[in-house]
């Protein structure tokens, strides 16, 4: 199926209210396993970064792209789409796009296998539907681009992530928990105290409050 722009706008910006919701002016820690240890890298959300994983072209900066997309003043001259299928492709996962941090997921480092993507790492959904790609910049984990397809098959090795925590800017502790593996106790993650406070969350027990719907 191919979108024109009157469909696209409208992919466009329901995916730019949930961005709203769920990812802008938030950080998330994501803790995986490798091998016998658990790591774990922050990445953030912007309004300027909607507008790359979109995929479309377009003359308005990032900022005015997305303030568009949220006030539905975007229009068809406002951007164009490509004639080789790319903005086609991200268009069909562009909705699952807020879900992808509140679930299970997997993470691994990008291998460059002939695709031009300028990404250090992936995370993509255990369905193997979508996967974002994060570059470091300026010492921050920034989400680069929207890719249509299987995680495994962008990143080696592909590890299962565990954990996952989200704090609003400006705040810089995680309080909040996104998802938790049911294999997982917060304590065995080891995570600085300075890093992570759950204190409540650990009490309750309840997780269920924060997943994208």
């Amino acid at each position: 199926m191919r979108f024109n722009k009157k469909i696209a706008i409208k992919i466009i910006t329901s995916a730019a209210a949930e961005y709203e919701r769920y990812l802008n002016r938030k950080q998330f820690l994501i803790v995986y396993r490798n091998g016998k240890e658990y790591k774990y890298v922050e990445v953030g959300f912007r309004d300027m970064n909607f507008l790359h994983l979109t995929g479309v072209k377009t003359e308005i900066s990032a900022q005015k792209f997305y303030e568009y997309c949220l006030t539905n003043r975007l229009s068809e001259k406002d951007f164009d789409i490509d004639k080789e299928g790319k903005v086609q492709r991200k268009l069909m996962v562009l909705p699952y796009l807020h879900k992808l941090l509140y679930q299970n997921c997997m993470i691994g480092n990008f291998i460059n296998s002939g695709i031009m993507i300028k990404a250090d790492y992936f995370v993509g959904d255990t369905k193997l539907i979508l996967s974002v790609g994060f570059r470091r910049e300026h010492g921050k984990d920034l989400p680069v681009t929207l890719y249509s397809g299987d995680v495994r098959k962008l990143t080696n090795p592909t590890n299962k992530v565990v954990a996952i925590f989200v704090r609003t800017f400006p705040d810089e502790i995680y309080k909040e928990q996104t998802y938790i593996s049911k294999e997982i106790r917060f304590e065995d993650l080891k995570l600085p105290n300075d890093l992570v406070s759950l204190e409540e969350q650990k009490a309750s027990g309840n997780i269920e409050s924060n997943k994208a719907k």
